[in-house]
């Protein structure tokens, strides 16, 4: 069955460089590669985003068959995801004068983030057709992961409208969708687990010497690896904390932020002189996913200090180029790292990732097995079986459609 799809990511596009705002990451990445591995097999998709640059155009042709489409809502340039609820009604106005002007049908919507699910939603009963949504990240469990950061009424709400009006809720690990139905009142009906995917041809392992060649890195000093935004959600602060308590003076690498003008960065920074570490700490600001596997293979391990993950992406990229992951103990992270196989996954406080970073880095051979058994772990997180689920729940929603107008 060939199917036109109608994708809406309204604070951050496709396009975005994952890691260089506070807006882009593992989400984008996961947008751009279903939608790509959707394309190859003859589904169409129009990805509809926020224009936020006179200088983009208004139709990117993202792959085959992918179309990324930018649309005005509020004024061409970027805004604080806080801000942009307001600016739904014309973002679903423009979205439909766009449809319109195409002639265009689509079969099913698919929404990422609580905004897009919010217009998806209008949209859906406009077009007489299912909706799915993702929300990456839930506010609810959010605060459950960390009471000290409060969410807005408005995003708890709105949510909670949407897990009860969605066609269906794809979630990336078993234990979100327990959390979604017991905390916020999905039906067992409604929510589909379906992980997310690496790229297993770009991911794959490079030799750690000549990695750290390339890229100016110590050759006989351990490495530690932070990749992400920026974001005190996702700990760089923890992570700068942890290398100072540990007794291996590791090299800290940051790959996240900018290179200039980052108030994220600079405060980073400032830390990392307090805690008198700032000699060995690198920030590198966002990189090419095609860079990644070379960064990743010249680290003796990558450090995940988040509050929680609805899945851990980086932790898969982490593991596909062979190296082993040090995790907070939370959301999908449990998941993908094998405790004492693939990596350690220990409680979110510094003293408890700089004791097992310590002997990680100090017991070779255990770190040796750990690579070793790294890739093999994820082997099963490809994009073509993750696209082929996605596929298979629009099938089965428009089925159900249909059967309801036949009734």
């Amino acid at each position: 069955m060939n199917l036109s799809v109608a994708m809406l990511s309204v604070h951050t596009s496709p396009l975005d460089s994952p890691g260089r705002t506070k807006n882009a990451g593992g989400m984008n990445v996961y947008m751009r590669q279903l939608a790509t591995e959707l394309g190859h097999h003859q589904t169409n998709v129009d990805i509809f985003t926020r224009w936020t640059n006179e200088n983009t155009l208004r139709i990117v042709q993202l792959s085959q068959n992918v179309r990324v489409i930018h649309i005005k809502a509020g004024p061409l340039s970027p805004l604080h995801k806080n801000d942009l609820y307001q600016h739904l009604p014309e973002l679903i106005h423009n979205i439909e004068a766009f449809r319109r002007y195409e002639a265009r049908e689509y079969d099913v919507l698919h929404s990422h983030y609580w905004l897009s699910g919010v217009a998806a939603s209008h949209l859906a009963r406009r077009w007489d057709i299912p909706h799915v949504t993702m929300f990456h990240t839930l506010a609810r469990l959010k605060q459950l992961a960390n009471p000290f950061e409060q969410e807005s009424f408005l995003r708890l709400e709105m949510e909670q409208q949407l897990i009860k009006h969605a066609d269906r809720i794809i979630t990336a690990t078993a234990d979100e969708r327990a959390q979604l139905i017991r905390y916020c009142g999905a039906t067992t009906n409604q929510v589909q687990v379906i992980p997310c995917g690496v790229d297993l041809k770009l991911f794959v392992t490079h030799d750690k010497q000549e990695a750290r060649k390339i890229l100016g890195l110590p050759l006989h000093q351990p490495v530690l690896l932070f990749v992400g935004r920026l974001d005190p959600f996702k700990g760089p602060d923890l992570y700068l904390r942890t290398a100072a308590m540990m007794e291996e003076k590791a090299q800290v690498v940051i790959v996240g932020g900018k290179l200039d003008d980052d108030r994220d960065v600079e405060d980073l920074q400032k830390l990392a002189r307090d805690l008198g570490i700032s000699h060995r700490v690198h920030f590198w600001g966002a990189r090419p996913q095609e860079e990644l596997p070379m960064i990743y293979s010249a680290a003796d391990a990558t450090v995940i200090p988040s509050y929680h993950e609805s899945f851990g992406l980086v932790a898969v990229e982490s593991l596909a180029c062979g190296t082993p992951v040090v995790a907070t103990r939370a959301g999908g992270l449990t998941t993908i790292v094998k405790n004492a196989k693939t990596g350690y996954l220990v409680p979110r406080c510094p003293g408890f990732f700089a004791e097992r970073l310590d002997t990680l880095l100090r017991e070779r051979d255990l770190l040796e097995q750990m690579h070793l058994a790294a890739r093999p772990s994820v082997q099963h997180f490809s994009w073509k079986s993750v696209a082929d689920q996605v596929s298979n729940v629009y099938q089965e929603m428009i089925c159900e459609s249909a059967q309801l107008v036949a009734q």
